[in-house]
């Protein structure tokens, strides 16, 4: 029996089962929802488990603690490294999913964990060009972290960062002509989403289409492998653009004081990244000046506004 979310394969992902993991996930993240509720949210919007029952907290905790879904697998050293699996969740995603559920477990209520604002793609390596991820510090706390083979001299606390850089963005929204800026930029991006939400729903008869042009020998192994790994490129890239439309989409008017108190009063994390995604383009780190400090260094990083 296969896995809900990929194919019997257990590589290939199902997109629109895909998409009903991934909104399950953020509403875990965001506390929208316990897990029992979002179990029953599972049953009555995207049908049974594919034994045919209805999901239970259990099974659904299940299928989201299982690496797989996020493209991993665990090694010997019971280390989780990229697996075979398309993932069907990036890695924030799943790494925030497993805080929450440990921290659940041993007690300590449902609290959603930390999403950081410059996640996704939006802190950059300055030495090798490559996004940064979140990941956990030796001294228990979260940082970003540049994993490129050949590079990951960079990482960096991101609590501060997140905040500096916030406070930073905030403070832009009161410059002249801003409101219009913003405005063109967010139904860029929405009309991106849509656009995503378009290319999901023929995913499908992409993979179908490759998977013929293999069979009748007008691709080789290589060419195979190639373009299927381009396809799930994008459908990351898409189901990304997914996420920020949604998260645009609650923004509330463009003036500065509606959005400032929105910012302090009723955004959850991932509605705050979507807002400071139309304001910084990208937010540069180089590696620390002496090793091991733990010292917030402004001179470190360079903010690229849009």
């Amino acid at each position: 029996m296969r896995a809900y979310g990929h194919e019997t394969d257990g590589v290939t992902a199902v997109p629109e089962e895909a998409a009903y993991l991934a909104a399950a996930a953020e509403r875990l993240l965001e506390g929208a929802a316990t897990l029992a509720d979002t179990a029953q949210w599972m049953t009555e919007t995207a049908g049974p488990t594919v034994f045919g029952r209805p999901w239970s907290p259990t099974t659904l905790r299940r299928r989201l603690r299982n690496p797989g879904i996020a493209g991993l697998r665990e090694n010997a050293d019971g280390e989780l490294v990229k697996g075979p699996a398309e993932p069907l969740v990036d890695r924030d995603t799943f790494d925030a999913l497993q805080e929450l559920f440990t921290r659940n477990e041993r007690g300590q209520g449902s609290k959603p964990a930390h999403v950081h604002l410059l996640s996704g793609g939006t802190a950059v390596c300055d030495l090798c060009d490559s996004p940064l991820v979140s990941r956990s510090t030796a001294n228990g706390g979260r940082g970003y972290v540049c994993e490129t083979a050949g590079c990951g001299k960079v990482r960096i606390a991101a609590e501060p960062l997140d905040k500096y850089v916030a406070e930073r963005a905030i403070a832009r929204l009161g410059r002249a002509g801003m409101m219009k800026r913003l405005a063109d930029l967010r139904d860029g991006f929405v009309a991106e989403s849509e656009e995503a939400a378009r290319f999901l729903d023929g995913l499908r008869s992409h993979k179908d289409e490759l998977a013929r042009a293999f069979g009748a020998k007008d691709l080789s192994l290589g060419e195979f492998k190639k373009a299927k790994e381009a396809l799930e490129a994008r459908r990351s890239q898409a189901m990304a653009a997914m996420r920020r439309g949604k998260y645009l989409g609650e923004l509330p008017e463009l003036t500065v004081e509606a959005l400032v108190e929105w910012w302090n009063e009723t955004a959850g994390q991932e509605q705050r990244r979507a807002l400071l995604q139309l304001i910084v383009a990208e937010v540069r780190v180089g590696p620390a000046a002496v090793r091991g400090s733990r010292r917030f260094d402004e001179t470190r990083f360079d903010i690229l506004w849009r």
